[in-house]
């Protein structure tokens, strides 16, 4: 069996894949604490598969744990020049987020035609890939929660508790102003990168969205859109066979 883990800014993903097939899965913090749950899943691992971003603190502690818990050395994936078909459009390919790296090889693997892969956590990045493979480069912006701190800590009348109901629509009270503003501005952006994906092309693209805050852009297109819900770990295989 593998653990993969994806070790994101906020919180850390895994799941245990036997013959291909997903056993066991799970949330966990970076808090060392909160990984006896998946330890206690994982019998019978023969390699650790890791994607992080969460920096080198987290990374180490996860070295540690692999070793001392399983006496296996984990497999950190790192961004390439050219994996699986894609060609990294980076100037330097290895500064490219591991995580933004791995979904878009899985996208490319899955589409095998131009797509926008959208992963929308603490931060919304939108990548976009032509019908070669040629990853062209992408956009990072704030995802939902930030810009909502954003608005509090410079503003002293910019106050509402949070929901999860966003809409086009304009508000009508503040709440609804700022978290339909944002949800606007973040679809303004993908809508904006699909167009320059496909200026000079009749090939439709396929928009992949990933991440916990992907459902409400998601269902404002049609079925061009995919969503899957564990694209950065489904890349770990392309990236570490």
């Amino acid at each position: 069996m593998i653990l993969e883990i994806d070790a994101g800014n906020s919180r850390i993903k895994w799941r245990v894949l036997a013959d291909g097939s997903i056993r066991e899965r799970g949330i966990v913090t970076h808090d060392e604490a909160t990984w006896l749950t998946m330890a206690a899943q994982c019998f019978d691992v023969s390699r650790i598969r890791v994607a992080n971003v969460a920096g080198f603190a987290v990374g180490r502690k996860l070295e540690l744990w692999a070793q001392g818990h399983f006496g296996l050395t984990a497999e950190f994936a790192g961004s390439k020049s050219r994996v699986a078909g894609v060609i990294n459009g980076y100037e330097a390919p290895d500064t490219l987020g591991v995580d933004r790296w791995l979904a878009i090889i899985a996208a490319w693997d899955i589409v095998r035609g131009p797509c926008l892969v959208v992963d929308v956590g603490t931060t919304l990045t939108v990548d976009l890939v032509g019908a070669t493979g040629q990853h062209r480069g992408g956009y990072i912006v704030p995802g939902f929660s930030m810009m909502f701190q954003a608005l509090f800590q410079g503003t002293s009348g910019v106050r509402f508790e949070q929901r999860q109901d966003y809409s086009r629509a304009p508000g009508k009270n503040t709440r609804d102003a700022v978290q339909n503003g944002c949800f606007l501005m973040s679809l303004a952006l993908i809508e904006k990168a699909l167009a320059e994906l496909q200026q000079g092309t009749d090939v439709l693209a396929t928009i992949v969205f990933t991440g916990g805050g992907s459902e409400p852009l998601a269902a404002c297109f049609d079925e061009r859109a995919q969503s899957r819900q564990d694209l950065v770990l489904d890349g770990l295989a392309l990236a570490i066979p």
